[in-house]
């Protein structure tokens, strides 16, 4: 009998829909976003449902029977280094953030460009302010990394009347954007935008790609907006962006530090809004992860890993 361990927050919402189609699995849940929580288990896995933080070279040992490994988020720059050369497979979540994404990006700018940090200051204290918002419509949003969120992201963009410009290093034509550049026209890119928003996922060649350079060809008006991974936006520099006013402000969900510490500068700020990397989170999430983790399942009780969805190659 194949043994599958589900480790997330909810295993259960899993292992009732999943149990009763595949009866001849036995399924082993840990109640944790910590992977390294569920090392008992490990030994006797031959498939792992989880996001995979805290899953370690130490798990891996103790997992003599895995052979695959369901990770339930898109970036997989965590579980990469530790899986590979292990001859495990490796699948995703890709495809299932969409709208809670788009959704998060646009909270971001209309927080921003509406003063929602002011007004919720105002609110606490009491403070009866009139503020002059600004809109969405006719501003120009700039989306770094174009893939199937930056895609749904500008959909959403165009609903409220804003130009969409993409850079992505494949430049080609996208449903939705107006204008798509090549990466090595990104300070062009950056000097047109009155949002820019990041999505790009975090790669070594990536590391604190939105830094210095690309702050001072922002326009003092502009926001940034990051949704996507903290190590893609140099802090130090955003931070001295704002001491120098080269920037407006910036709406930010993810951190260079996974957890944003409590003596962070970046907390006190009137210009920074934010959010405890809730981005990709929905209520409706573990049912669309379903959509993918059902048909692996079937695969890989086949064996038929190749036919699975969103395999990630590993090095």
């Amino acid at each position: 009998m194949p043994n599958v361990l589900i480790v997330c927050p909810d295993p259960q919402a899993y292992v009732s829909r999943l149990g009763p189609l595949f009866p001849e699995v036995q399924f082993a849940t840990v109640a944790t976003m910590n992977a390294a929580d569920a090392m008992e288990h490990y030994p006797v896995a031959d498939a792992v449902v989880a996001f995979g933080r805290g899953f370690t070279k130490e798990c891996l040992a103790k997992a003599e029977r895995l052979k695959w490994f369901q990770c339930l988020i898109t970036g997989t720059d965590h579980l990469t280094p530790i899986l590979a050369g292990s001859g495990i497979d490796l699948t995703n979540a890709r495809g299932i953030h969409g709208p809670q994404m788009a959704e998060m990006a646009i909270l971001h700018m209309m927080a921003l460009s509406r003063q929602v940090p002011q007004l919720m200051r105002n609110q606490l204290g009491h403070k009866f302010e009139r503020i002059r918002p600004k809109v969405l419509d006719r501003r120009t949003v700039v989306i770094l990394g174009v893939g199937m969120i930056a895609e749904h992201t500008a959909k959403l963009c165009k609903a409220f009347g804003m130009t969409t410009i993409g850079v992505t290093r494949t430049p080609r034509p996208i449903e939705g954007f107006d204008r798509v550049m090549p990466r090595s026209e990104l300070l062009e890119a950056a000097a047109l935008a009155d949002f820019l928003l990041v999505l790009l996922p975090y790669t070594a060649e990536d590391d604190k790609a939105v830094g210095d350079a690309v702050f001072a060809a922002m326009k003092p008006s502009a926001y940034l907006v990051n949704i996507a991974r903290g190590g893609v936006v140099d802090e130090d520099a955003l931070i001295k962006a704002l001491d120098e006013k080269k920037i407006a402000g910036a709406g930010l969900d993810v951190f260079a530090d996974h957890i944003l510490p409590s003596n962070s500068p970046l907390w006190d700020r009137d210009n920074i809004f934010i959010t405890p990397m809730i981005g990709g989170q929905s209520d409706r999430y573990d049912e669309n992860a379903l959509t993918i983790v059902e048909p692996n399942m079937r695969f890989f009780l086949a064996g038929d890993y190749d036919g699975m969805i969103n395999r990630v190659p590993l090095p």
